[in-house]
């Protein structure tokens, strides 16, 4: 056995100075591929657009872009279709923006309304109701207030059971700089309406003559 083959505790001492320092420099390269995973893994900002930079503000664009784009109401509502059949059709003097159809013959209004809703706007749903032969009155605004949300659950539970009223509020979401997508969210609806569309759902499963369309 030489010297060189003798541990002191100086070598002791420098060998446990070297083991620390390389696990410092494994530590600080683990840190550094962690903060760069965070920044790649960053995220957009969803932003709300206000409907009327996009369309007209009396809603007459967005009536336009509805009628071809019924089937993302129809899918929010649990509808099985809806097509138009007509547009601003007259009742009294009050004209519905879009007056559709679902695919077994059962005609739908839809008034828009760009705005938060108001009183004006609810005495039109309920002279379509009286004017037209329709089994739902759709009301399509920015935010559906608290009093009258309560008119139309209201409206459902004590109407005449062969028209329904749901009330839809309609959002503008955009991520950066890219085209902006409608959302729909559905705010009032029939009591049973949930489920009536979970019965819809279920092969082979009755339904009673109300519920099977609007």
């Amino acid at each position: 056995m030489t010297q060189s083959d003798v541990s002191t505790p100086a070598d002791a001492a420098e060998n446990s100075r070297s083991a620390l320092a390389a696990g410092k420099e494994r530590s600080g390269r683990g840190a550094a591929t962690a903060q760069t995973s965070a920044v790649a893994a960053q995220l957009a900002e969803l932003e709300e657009v206000d409907p009327r930079t996009v369309f007209q503000r009396d809603g007459a664009g967005f009536a336009d872009w509805l009628a071809v784009n019924l089937d993302q109401l129809a899918k929010e509502l649990g509808v099985s279709g809806l097509r138009e059949v007509g547009r601003d059709v007259g009742v009294g003097s009050f004209t519905v923006d879009v007056l559709a159809q679902t695919d077994r013959g059962r005609r739908v209004a839809i008034t828009t309304q760009l705005e938060p809703s108001d009183h004006p706007q609810l005495g039109q749903m309920i002279t379509f109701a009286a004017g037209l032969d329709v089994s739902a009155i759709i009301w399509i605004t920015t935010r559906i207030g608290e009093e009258h949300r309560a008119v139309l659950d209201w409206l459902n539970q004590h109407g005449d059971d062969d028209v329904r009223f749901f009330g839809v509020e309609v959002r503008l979401l955009r991520i950066g700089s890219s085209a902006p997508a409608v959302i729909f969210n559905v705010e009032a609806r029939p009591n049973d309406w949930q489920k009536v569309v979970k019965q819809r759902q279920r092969v082979g499963s009755p339904i009673n003559s109300r519920s099977r369309e609007f």
